[in-house]
């Protein structure tokens, strides 16, 4: 299914289980993208592995596009409704122009993960609907090593900020997004573009 400015697209492609099947099925539908010069790509389906597969496939194809992940649907009607809310609230989104290293504060200056921690905090940063990145409380054995060092989003709060953990091995440190959002419905937006610039950066 492909949202383009003149109205709304159902593609049928058939999908095989092999790889290559899969593989050049996606890469005919990135050939369709590009031709209706979409400037934005949304990606839902059946269910949110088969969704994230897209995005995982698509992304190699569609680089520089922005592709985004939303929820899974039984129901294309009930897509379109959610994903034109989408949009009105995205529209209204207030957005900020700070230096992404200005945003990093708060009272805990370690921040686990080292080099590697850092840059994937400065990445969340880097979006103008973050307003700061806060650092906080580390548990577990600070001296664990293994697993590689993660970014998780976890939820949303009612004022529109971001939890997330920062994971190395055994080791997790909470951190707080302050975004610019004015509810939690604006905040559970921004956690949807920030779970696809996080899923961008474990690719």
């Amino acid at each position: 299914m492909i949202v383009g400015k003149y109205g709304n697209e159902f593609l049928n492609l058939r999908r095989y289980e092999e790889d290559v099947s899969i593989r050049n099925l996606y890469e005919v539908l990135a050939e369709k993208v590009y031709e209706r010069r979409v400037k934005e790509v949304v990606i839902s389906g059946e269910s949110t592995e088969l969704a994230e597969e897209a995005l995982d496939i698509l992304r190699n194809f569609l680089y520089p596009f922005q592709i985004c992940i939303t929820d899974p649907f039984d129901d294309p009607q009930k897509f379109f409704e959610r994903y034109e809310t989408a949009l009105r609230i995205r529209r209204e989104l207030v957005k900020v122009n700070i230096n992404p290293e200005d945003k990093i504060q708060g009272s805990h200056s370690t921040i686990i993960g080292g080099r590697e921690g850092r840059g994937l905090l400065l990445q969340l940063a880097r979006s103008p609907y973050v307003k700061k990145v806060v650092p906080g409380v580390i548990e577990g054995n600070a001296t664990s090593a293994g697993g590689g060092v993660k970014l998780k989003l976890t939820r949303c709060d009612d004022r529109g900020n971001v939890r997330a953990l920062l994971i190395d091995g055994a080791t997790v440190q909470q951190i707080h997004v302050i975004t610019t959002a004015s509810s939690k419905e604006e905040g559970v937006e921004i956690l949807k573009i920030l779970s696809g610039d996080v899923r961008s950066i474990h690719r």
